[in-house]
């Protein structure tokens, strides 16, 4: 019996270096990482081993007889397109291995303690021989699997207890509820703070995907800054966050469940009974993966309008008002368009894309300093992208520091 792997797969890509037939795709580096629903394993290699479900941090690698008959399928179709297999491949293939790099860091400082932070503080223990400290503006470790992930998704947020492996090593000096200040006595600083503010529309009364994502998590400090009300709802945009909002505003208790109370109360008694996915372009441009609409479908499918080709010009209390003239008559607005990163004091900054400047990692015109994640590429691809996103950064900050000597001895310092 093969394995196969379910959508609530976070393409941590861990299976991939495990696999000792290399049956998992696709792989970092390989088109369509991170653009897709999951990873996919080849039922036509899978020897059963298990070391994909051993590794999974979400649980998602599952026996084939005890998947769903779609996600069997989904496995299979994804190769159905491929080669005929070469058997003298298979045969000489081995397994990643990994090589300690010498002469890198002695002190690193990670702020951030979302998956990029973490992934590069994981990349750093496994490569390097420094001491890592790592803060975060918030208590727990996770950033936005933590506080981002739907909680009707708690196979995803598995992966937390990956994360706080990686905060209780012996060389990893764990600093929560601390702001970034000064640099001094490090060898070298990646920033992975994020891009958690969402991009609005602009008008009153419009609820914006970090602010409802962050209340409906139990963020701290986080409210809902409007008030709900049924019996129709309008999400703007077309990506998995704008799905994710309008099933839990269509969702029963018992899918809520996960939920505090109070959170759970208020979708329950909102009185929203139907939701419009708006998109400003056509289908061809949705950015929802096929797994999150499908979910979608089958929790509230003859709730749910999809609408395409059409810009918002007004929200106002007859509801939103289109291009076209039309006005969906709506109690709620909800806008998930994207998000975008903020300027780091100190770093040059990229208004346009939203990202410090930076050559596979390393910050321009500022030596010793690096970043990773969304901050570094811009909003886009999820905790598998940002694990092979912190690799590349901590490989161009080892190779930029080698001979590295302790401070104030002539090393290279931060500005």
């Amino acid at each position: 019996m093969t394995y196969a792997i379910s959508g609530e797969c976070c393409s941590d890509a861990s299976c991939v270096a495990v696999c000792p037939m290399n049956s998992i795709h696709p792989s970092p580096g390989e088109p369509g990482f991170g653009t897709g629903a999951s990873l996919f394993i080849d039922p036509r290699t899978c020897i059963d081993c298990g070391a994909c479900a051993d590794i999974c941090p979400v649980d998602a690698a599952k026996p084939a007889d005890e998947s769903a008959p779609a996600d069997v399928a989904r496995n299979a179709e994804y190769f159905a397109a491929s080669e005929p297999l070469d058997a003298l491949d298979l045969d000489s293939w081995r397994p990643p291995t990994y090589e300690l790099w010498g002469g890198g860091p002695r002190r690193v400082l990670v702020v951030g303690a979302g998956p990029a932070g973490l992934y590069a503080t994981r990349e750093l223990l496994l490569r390097t021989t420094a001491e890592v400290t790592l803060v975060d503006r918030f208590d727990g470790v996770g950033g936005l699997v933590r506080y981002g992930v739907a909680p009707d998704h708690p196979q995803t947020k598995q992966i937390l207890s990956s994360f706080e492996r990686i905060v209780r090593h012996e060389r990893v000096r764990w600093r929560p509820r601390t702001e970034a200040a000064g640099f001094e006595g490090y060898d070298a600083v990646v920033h992975a703070v994020g891009a958690y503010h969402s991009r609005r529309l602009g008008f009153a009364g419009e609820c914006t995907a970090a602010e409802f994502v962050a209340w409906y998590n139990g963020r701290p400090g986080a409210s809902l800054p409007v008030e709900l009300g049924g019996p129709r709802a309008v999400v703007v945009g077309n990506g998995n966050v704008a799905l994710d909002i309008a099933r839990l505003l269509l969702s029963d208790e018992d899918r809520l469940r996960s939920m505090s109370p109070a959170v759970r109360r208020t979708l329950a008694g909102s009185g929203i009974k139907e939701v419009v996915l708006l998109g400003r372009r056509g289908p061809e441009n949705a950015a929802y993966t096929q797994s999150a609409l499908q979910e979608l479908m089958t929790v509230a499918g003859d709730r749910v309008e999809l609408r395409y080709h059409a810009r918002p010009t007004a929200w106002s209390a007859d509801g939103l008002t289109l291009d076209t003239g039309e006005t969906i008559a709506a109690g709620n607005l909800f806008t998930a368009i994207g998000f975008e990163g903020r300027p780091i004091d100190g770093l040059p900054f990229d208004p346009e894309r939203g990202v410090v400047p930076n050559d596979r990692g390393a910050v321009v015109d500022r030596p010793g300093h690096y970043v990773a994640g969304w901050i570094k590429r811009g909003a886009r691809g999820g905790i598998g992208v940002n694990k092979a996103c912190a690799q590349e950064t901590v490989q161009t900050l080892v190779s930029r520091s080698r001979g590295a000597v302790s401070p104030g001895s002539g090393s290279p310092r931060c500005s």
